[in-house]
């Protein structure tokens, strides 16, 4: 329908004369007024038109028949009078060429009408309402475009107008851009070949980046094929859907949410994150040889461990106080160095991952025979662990810290030639010695300090999830500072539910932690990985370094 020209209403035609009269008047001080508005109004168009080529931000008018036929929009039956907000108007049927965004007028030779339209708007019988067509919050104009242009310059927030609502299955939001159509576009497509939002109402997969609807069809369509490999039978696209969204897409995001992952990635959405993590999953395949696991990723990226929040960690212990394996050392990582120890080793890592219900990855540093791998990987079957082999070609240490970076715990056998990893290592190490047996009674050496503190975590979550005990000893000539120390630990231990035995003893502390745990039966030390500096200790040595060199019980070095 063709805007109304106010300029030729005649009376009986739904205008009265008076009205008529009155504009046709063009000499008049009112015809004046408004024509400066008009010229104030173009001279701001011309203005943002020049302030959005130099940033690059253009925000035109939209066509509404290009949004229509690109969301896939329906009309609806009827229309409504009502009030809408002119912030809400982003587009029109025919004149998004002549209007700048905020409805500035784009054309010199709408003066005229311009200025008749608003001497009509400030008129004691005012003007109809205008026609508009919705699609979500987003209102297209079907006519009035030069009534909501004059409505905006004279500062209204809101406009008469009858709507004509349309359907469609993505939401349009009144802020959105050419560039975010295109996006909206696409999730339209997306929507209408996965039926997601029907299959799964209330899945909210929504994207930053045009191209991104596609790449999650991709992993449908991957996803599909794989099951049909594993079930032996063809599967259908819907089934595909609906099983990828609920074992692959769900636990990625729950795992976003929980870990408050979108703080690091600002103006992202959870799909988004979804797809980042999934590539950079696969291009550190390639690097390091392991399929690693989206928290692994996240964790890495985002430049933080994700257990190692205070939040996280009474989460952790409160879940294992309750009877679960929360899963504090995920995805364990493992070196054999080709030695006798390797076997002992090897188990003692299977049988951590086996309890934490995670995946075991094993760093051949050594080129272990095809027989022996054949036989672990039957161990780690037998055991219901998933494991990945890698052999190392370069640099065995270095590509063991590359790995490590990705896990939540390294386990390698207790030898000399493991010194310089420890203070070079950002994940716990387990070093293995003896016979390799379960984990039963744990020594903790706690001083007060942040990395003591550090290993008091990791001794009370073995506590809890292997019901081990758990004695604590300090190292301390004076009565009253041992006494401050194992207070401070038993509040922290004692508040969580943890029950220990708390020992002050004295004498060299090497020597008094190995007799401690030679008198009470302890199989692992827990420790921290270094008191003071770290790069002190490295060269005058330290208690973790003496430790590995003289004794023969497990130490956990946090």
């Amino acid at each position: 329908m063709p805007e109304a020209d106010y300029s030729t209403a005649r009376p009986g035609a739904g205008w009265p004369a008076c009205h008529n009269e009155r504009v046709s008047d063009e000499r008049g001080p009112a015809w004046t007024g408004a024509l400066q508005d008009f010229w104030r109004a173009r001279r701001r168009a011309r203005l943002r038109e020049v302030l959005a080529g130099l940033t690059r931000n253009s925000r035109p008018l939209l066509n509404f028949e290009q949004v229509r036929r690109q969301l896939r929009a329906v009309e609806s039956a009827g229309r409504e009078l009502t009030e809408v907000p002119l912030d809400r108007i982003v587009g029109s049927v025919g004149r998004y060429n002549d209007f700048t965004r905020e409805f500035l007028p784009r054309q010199d030779s709408d003066s005229g009408r311009w200025a008749r339209v608003r001497m009509a708007m400030t008129g004691l019988e005012g003007v109809p309402p205008v026609e508009l067509y919705r699609i979500g919050d987003a209102y297209f104009v079907k006519d009035g475009n030069h009534r909501v242009s004059v409505a905006r310059q004279l500062g209204h927030r809101y406009i008469h107008a009858y709507v004509t609502p349309l359907h469609t299955r993505v939401h349009l939001g009144p802020d959105v851009s050419p560039e975010r159509l295109i996006i909206k576009a696409e999730q339209a497509e997306f929507l209408e070949k996965t039926r997601i939002d029907e299959l799964r109402p209330g899945a909210e997969l929504s994207v930053t980046a045009a191209g991104r609807y596609g790449q999650l069809l991709e992993h449908i369509d991957v996803h599909r094929y794989f099951m049909g490999l594993d079930e032996q039978r063809d599967v259908s696209f819907e089934e595909a859907v609906v099983h990828w969204y609920d074992t692959v897409y769900l636990p990625v995001v729950e795992l976003i949410r929980r870990h408050d992952l979108l703080t690091g990635f600002e103006g992202r959405t959870e799909t988004d994150l979804y797809l980042f993590l999934s590539e950079h999953r696969g291009r550190l395949w390639r690097e390091l040889g392991f399929q690693l696991p989206a928290h692994a990723v996240a964790s890495e990226l985002t430049g933080r461990n994700l257990n190692a929040t205070p939040a996280a960690r009474a989460r952790l212990l409160e879940q294992a106080r309750a009877g679960k394996v929360p899963g504090l050392y995920h995805d364990v990582l493992v070196g054999l160095t080709g030695s006798a120890a390797d076997d002992q080793v090897f188990g003692q890592a299977l049988r951590i991952a086996h309890t934490e219900r995670t995946e075991l990855y094993v760093l051949d540093m050594a080129g272990v025979s095809a027989e022996a791998r054949a036989s672990l990987q039957e161990r780690a079957r037998a055991a219901g662990v998933a494991a990945q082999f890698v052999t190392t070609f370069g640099d065995s240490t270095e590509e063991l810290l590359d790995r490590s970076e990705f896990s939540g715990l390294v386990v390698m056998q207790s030898a000399r030639s493991v010194q310089g990893l420890v203070r070079r290592l950002r994940r716990p190490l387990l070093l293995v010695a003896g016979d390799g047996q379960p984990l039963s009674h744990v020594l903790l050496a706690f001083d007060g300090s942040r990395r003591s503190e550090e290993a008091m975590f990791h001794a009370a979550y073995l506590k809890l999830t292997r019901t081990a005990r758990l004695t604590v000893v300090t190292v301390q000539s004076s009565a009253r500072t041992g006494r401050r120390i194992l207070d401070s630990a038993a509040a922290y231990l004692e508040g969580r539910g943890v029950e220990a035995d708390y020992v002050r003893v004295t004498g060299p502390v090497v020597t008094a932690l190995l007799e401690t745990a030679s008198e009470r039966d302890c199989d692992l030390i827990a420790l921290g990985s270094y008191k003071y500096s770290a790069w002190l200790e490295t060269v005058l040595g330290g208690v973790p370094d003496e430790l590995i060199v003289r004794s023969d019980r497990n130490l956990l070095v946090a």
